[in-house]
């Protein structure tokens, strides 16, 4: 899916709290995901690009 996004040159936000999970791998994806401009996992509304 990430690439899709990336192709089309669209953005993508995904709205949540994620600090209660504790998989190393997943908070990777999110710290990677937000260093870019396409993709970004933010906690509410207010915080989006």
């Amino acid at each position: 899916m990430e690439t899709k996004v990336i192709n089309y040159q669209t953005k993508f936000n995904i709205y949540g709290d994620y600090s209660k999970y504790t998989s190393k791998p997943l908070k990777d994806f999110i710290y990677e995901s937000n260093k870019g401009k396409d993709i970004l996992f933010v906690e509410d509304e207010e915080l989006r690009c």
